[in-house]
């Protein structure tokens, strides 16, 4: 709590008090944050650590990414047996779809032999675009490249949509998880990646917050070039277009027409 209270402004400070002592206060910035979590299944040890947006150890000035320090990744993971050597995510949203990615790199230390579980939950909230519409679609992809591994081993991703704004919500509407089936790689490397789930989301509403939540279930060889992982999870959440839009594009007319159609309708309602 001091390291934190040393970097902010006596009502921020306030602020964080309050919450401190289970007082409700307003929150005037948005969420963006990583949170890691390597649960060592073999010894029941988990370590942990979070990376905001913005602070120290985010050298990517950004505003819509996140690349953390290697240094504090190190600092951070090493002593659980397992090293991060990178870590990052990436976010943008315009009028059409929101984009909310997720990267990591990390292997097992030499020697180790333990049986992991690595969570990276990435979350950002206060979205408003796309506008609100009467319903969305929310998205799910994975991909990972995989180096000395062991056969019988997971990565799993899936996102979650909060119409609530809540940041690091587990809680649905959500698309579903995603699995790969990491394979025994032994001294080369392979790449796999998943399908493309997805779910509606109605009502669609805004601000809302987007989390991110991407899993590897990891077992290390015991050898000197011990497993190595390379995970990237993708989210996205488009509108859809209003019924008559489909209708008329279904019926074969043209996309200039549609977008004359559309616009005129929106005059319409502007002079009304």
């Amino acid at each position: 709590m001091r390291k934190l209270l040393g970097h902010l402004a006596p009502s921020a400070i306030l602020a964080v008090l309050l919450v401190a002592t289970g007082t409700p206060v307003a929150r005037a910035a948005s969420i963006y944050e990583i949170t890691v979590t390597i649960d060592d299944l073999t010894t029941s040890t988990v370590t942990s650590f979070v990376i905001d947006k913005g602070d120290p150890n985010d050298t990517n000035p950004s505003a819509g990414s996140i690349t953390a320090d290697g240094a504090f990744l190190t600092a951070s993971s090493a002593a659980s047996g397992i090293t991060f050597s990178s870590l990052s995510a990436d976010t943008t949203s315009t009028s059409l779809v929101t984009q909310l990615n997720a990267h990591a790199t990390f292997g097992l230390n030499a020697g180790v032999t333990d049986h992991y579980l690595v969570t990276i939950m990435t979350s950002h909230d206060t979205y408003t675009l796309p506008p609100a519409a009467s319903m969305a679609v929310l998205s799910q992809s994975e991909s990972g490249s995989y180096t000395f591994t062991t056969a019988g081993n997971t990565q799993k991703s899936d996102t979650f949509y909060s119409p609530t704004n809540t940041a690091n919500s587990t809680v649905p509407p959500h698309t579903g998880v995603n699995t790969i089936l990491i394979p025994m790689t032994g001294m080369s490397n392979a790449s796999s990646s998943s399908p493309t789930l997805s779910t509606t989301i109605s009502p669609y509403l805004t601000p809302y917050a987007l989390t991110n939540l991407l899993s590897v279930d990891i077992t290390g060889n015991g050898s000197t070039n011990n497993s190595v992982i390379q995970a990237n999870s993708a989210s996205t959440l488009a509108t859809v277009p209003e019924p008559t839009s489909i209708v008329m594009v279904s019926i074969g007319m043209p996309l200039s027409l549609v977008v004359v159609h559309l616009l005129r309708r929106h005059r319409r309602r502007r002079a009304a």
